[in-house]
């Protein structure tokens, strides 16, 4: 239920590193798929529904699947959401230069022509996805609250990706190990010793 640049590949790779099958993203046809599902009165897997994970719901600018979270949770009884989560500014930066900022003027664009405003920049794009990232968070966290089915994690969080690892074997999902596989993201430097 995370936002993308938040370790989504990552959570799709230890699924798939354990055997299940997970989509990722899928060009952003995983999306399309559910927002036709959608606007068209279907359970929004329908046609998707072969896989165990789904990660990376969105259309740049447009959808965001995983807002849908009340609706999948009802129509699928029985799943587990996942929250992956990461430091909100440290989020914006890395959506900031993703595919070498691309994503970033995509989604500025689209903004400006949904809300018939060319004058938005991309200082009002960083608030615009804070305040985002704030409103989603809340919202799963007044949603799930004391249920057994929902996991938050900070990716970068050893602690957190062990807890993630445990919530998934108490639900019966055999994974081995306590750390996500790295995918995607620039490794730190190692400092010198």
């Amino acid at each position: 239920m995370g936002h993308n640049k938040c370790g989504t590949r990552s959570f799709h790779k230890l699924l798939r590193s354990n055997g299940y099958s997970s989509i990722h993203y899928d060009k952003g046809r995983l999306a399309r798929r559910i927002q036709a599902n959608f606007t068209f009165s279907r359970p929004l897997l329908d046609g998707i529904d072969e896989y165990i994970g789904y990660t990376d719901m969105e259309l740049c600018g447009e959808f965001y699947a995983y807002r849908l979270f009340p609706l999948l949770d009802l129509q699928y009884p029985g799943s587990c959401f996942v929250y992956n989560t990461r430091d909100v500014n440290r989020w914006v930066e890395s959506r900031l230069h993703h595919r070498k900022g691309k994503y970033a003027r995509t989604y500025l664009e689209r903004m400006q022509q949904a809300f018939d405003d060319h004058s938005l920049t991309l200082d009002d794009l960083k608030r615009h996805w804070v305040d985002a990232w704030m409103r989603h968070d809340a919202d799963l966290q007044r949603y799930f609250s004391g249920r057994t089915n929902f996991c938050r994690f900070d990716i970068t969080v050893p602690d957190d990706q062990a807890a993630l690892c445990r919530f998934l074997r108490r639900h019966g999902y055999r994974v081995k190990g306590n750390v996500l596989p790295h995918a995607g993201a620039r490794r730190p430097a190692l400092a010198d010793s």
